[in-house]
């Protein structure tokens, strides 16, 4: 019955029967007295009720016919023009729940604030390309029911002034940091805000320091731990009975007080909760091995909040602690001289960096060449001196003791090392990505690992380490074509590579082109490991386009650029394009008003990209070259009815289309005057709008097609629960 109650998950709905088998399952449980099948029950029935508030409360919110909600902002992030604020839903049936809005031109913001708001609201969505986020599960794990923006054509009222204690704190820290050289770094350690440019974020990645600038279990146990030791000697200089136990149980408040501070964000919280978990396993039950403290911390956490178990972040986590205990295990006490002591640390850290690489390399397709080094020197410099001095700094200040910025002052001179290491990293290309291996094959390249750790064999495990880290670490050898089409909305980012030929297509709206470069085009590069860019085809290039093109020419300076415009010094048009790679590519001419249009050979198959096609130029072409056809064909003008025309799709006798274009919204795409035309003609639609990006891999006979929503799991999230 259990095997059938979580292979129901997979079906596309819950079974009306699924409650009356459920109840009968926790009854026989029950009867037998078996904790282990309990407990599963007691996950399933936590983890069905609160998806079902969820989706409650997002159907309540999405539904509700009033425009006017009543508010409390939680956060803001301000720009120039607008703000990007989150809130907390005061209404009755959707009360706690978040939503994510932005803001034209607000007035003065702060958190604590409670709005009755005119909202345009929808379901959470966003981009699926390869190696980001899943946006929709982000926003279930956030308690996000909907996104949205702020309807200024309505009134908008504020209901209440307040400054929640710890913003008010917050603000009095601030004042105290914010003109040191490394108040971004302070004001992560200090609130867990951490509002870095691209450069420290590049820089983290790369240096694979993250973990120390979020407040998480490292943290909270550092506090934790000092305030244990402080209180332990003076309650045993006071001569109490159970000195210890109770220095155990008041340790937690300086602890406790921390993760308040820090907002009790997701990991914060986490952390919190495990530090109680393990204090009350501790405490009040019989001593256990480290083994059953971490097993015992697993279950708790999962029947507090099952929804974690989609959460990257606490699987990281998890394993990381359950890492840390096996090689302690493994390699036993610490000797007692010291450079016996330095070796063991090198040991211990080279033989943690290399599996949570592998770990890293599971969730997100890739890991920091970088992270040794920087641990061994960083991890020390932060955990005994950096961060302990920090937060001695925010105790003495809160204390009210005169000259608290001189300790101010030595925490930012303690910061500044890691600060400069940061800014180092972002240069190096030592982020290693290897996006074929996959989660499974990392897992179990995790899991030989472990287990050669684990049978004690002494001389393999560094050989066996070296295989596994040079496995991951090598590019894969490129042997077919590859097309990746991106979920970039109402634009097209289309890259192919095949041997000798990498090309990026790009059309791009003026306005958004050195975002989308930035955010979505070089993460994509870097994700495949492209060192080598041959040639990028912008066929409506226009001036404006020309910072966003120079942050590309920056990363790949040996790029040629290819427009329909006439050839220049910086710009080659599309026939030179054609000459340049006679084998793959053919450029159909057009006289006058060139488009640009291409067919690309990948492995047999013909992709026509359209350039700057309008009707006029399909009939153009078609008079042309009568014998133009395609096997791929990807829709000109997003699918505007400006172009596709019924003769041209005729003619071109694709087997498959594709279309990077918005798929929701006021003007979804296609547009409605081509969709009977392509039903019609019985041609198949690959819309990363609605499917995210589109990979796909050709060879001579086949081709194989994956789109990111299909590769997202698990599809629980989405399925009714009534």
């Amino acid at each position: 019955m259990l095997a059938g109650c979580l292979l129901s998950l997979f079906l596309p709905l819950l079974p009306a029967f699924f409650t009356i088998i459920f109840a009968l399952l926790v009854i026989q449980a029950a009867y037998w007295r078996n904790g282990l099948l309990l407990g599963c029950c007691g996950f399933l029935a936590s983890w069905h009720w609160q998806l079902t508030q969820y989706h409650q409360a997002q159907q309540w919110v999405l539904q509700n016919s009033h425009d006017f909600y009543q508010v409390k902002l939680l956060a803001v992030q301000q720009r120039s023009t607008d703000s990007t604020v989150l809130l907390q839903l005061l209404d009755s049936k959707a009360a706690g729940y978040r939503l994510k809005v932005s803001w034209q031109q607000p007035p003065a913001l702060a958190t604590g604030q409670h709005w009755r708001l005119a909202l345009r609201l929808k379901a959470p969505s966003g981009r699926f390309n390869p190696g980001s986020p899943n946006p929709e599960l982000r926003a279930l794990l956030n308690q996000v029911v909907a996104h949205g923006y702020v309807n200024t054509s309505q009134p908008t009222i504020k209901l209440r002034q307040t400054q929640p204690t710890r913003e008010a704190l917050l603000l009095k820290l601030e004042q105290q940091y914010a003109a040191l050289d490394t108040a971004v770094l302070m004001r992560a350690l200090v609130s867990g805000e951490r509002e870095f440019d691209a450069t420290l974020w590049q820089g983290l990645r790369t240096s694979g320091l993250g973990h120390l600038l979020v407040i998480s279990g490292l943290h909270i146990s550092l506090v934790y731990g000092w305030s244990l030791l402080l209180l332990s000697w003076l309650l045993r200089r006071c001569g109490l009975r159970q000195a210890m136990n109770l220095a155990l149980l008041l340790a937690l408040l300086p602890a406790l007080a921390y993760a308040w501070l820090a907002g009790f964000a997701i990991p914060t919280l986490r952390a919190a909760l495990a530090l109680l978990i393990v204090l009350l396993g501790r405490l009040l039950l019989r001593p256990a091995n480290p083994a059953g403290y971490w097993g015992l911390l697993c279950c708790s956490l999962l029947l507090i909040q099952p929804l974690w178990l989609l959460s990257y972040s606490f699987w990281l986590s998890l394993s990381a602690v359950a890492l840390i205990l096996l090689l302690l295990w493994r390699l036993g006490p610490a000797p007692g001289k010291f450079w016996q002591r330095c070796r063991y640390f090198f040991r211990f850290h080279l033989l943690l960096t290399s599996l949570m690489a592998l770990l890293t390399l599971a969730f997100f397709s890739g890991f920091s060449g970088l992270a040794l080094l920087s641990n061994l020197l960083f991890v020390p410099w932060c955990t005994l001196l950096a961060i302990p001095l920090l937060l001695m700094s925010l105790l003495y200040y809160l204390t009210g003791l005169p000259f608290a910025g001189v300790l101010w002052q030595l925490s930012d001179y303690a910061l500044r090392p890691l600060n400069y290491w940061l800014t180092l990293s972002a240069d190096l290309d030592l982020w290693w990505s290897q996006p074929y291996l996959g989660m499974v094959g990392a897992c179990l390249l995790l899991l030989l690992v472990v287990a050669v750790l684990v049978v004690r064999a002494k001389a393999s495990v560094l050989a066996l380490l070296s295989a596994t880290m040079l496995f991951a670490v090598l590019p894969a050898k490129l042997s077919s074509a590859q097309l990746t089409l991106l979920d970039s909305g109402q634009s097209t980012v289309l890259l192919l590579r095949q041997p000798g030929l990498t090309l990026l297509y790009l059309d791009l709206p003026v306005e958004q082109g050195e975002a989308l470069l930035q955010h979505q085009v070089l993460p994509l590069l870097a994700y495949y490991r492209v060192s080598r860019l041959d040639a990028v085809v912008v066929p409506a290039y226009q001036r404006e386009m020309q910072p966003a093109l120079a942050t590309l020419r920056q990363a790949y300076p040996q790029l040629r650029l290819y427009t329909a415009v006439a050839a220049t010094e910086e710009f080659s048009n599309c026939e030179q394009l054609a000459a340049a790679y006679t084998t793959v590519v053919r450029h159909w001419r057009l006289p006058e008003q060139d488009p640009c249009v291409l067919t690309i050979m990948l492995n047999g198959w013909q992709l026509l990209l359209p350039g700057k096609l309008s009707v006029h130029s399909e009939q153009q072409l078609l008079l042309a070259y009568p014998e133009l056809t395609a096997d791929w064909y990807l829709m000109a003008d997003y699918g505007r009815a400006t172009a596709n025309s019924l003769a041209f799709l005729q003619q071109l006798a694709p087997v498959q289309l594709l279309l990077a274009a918005n798929s929701a919204g006021a003007h979804p795409y296609p547009v409605q005057a081509v969709r009977p035309r392509l039903g019609l003609l019985n041609l198949p639609l690959h819309h990363s709008g609605e499917q995210g990006a589109v990979s796909i891999e050709f060879q001579p006979q086949y081709f194989r097609l994956h789109t990111e929503r299909q590769r997202r799991w698990p599809r629980w999230t989405e399925k009714p629960t009534q």
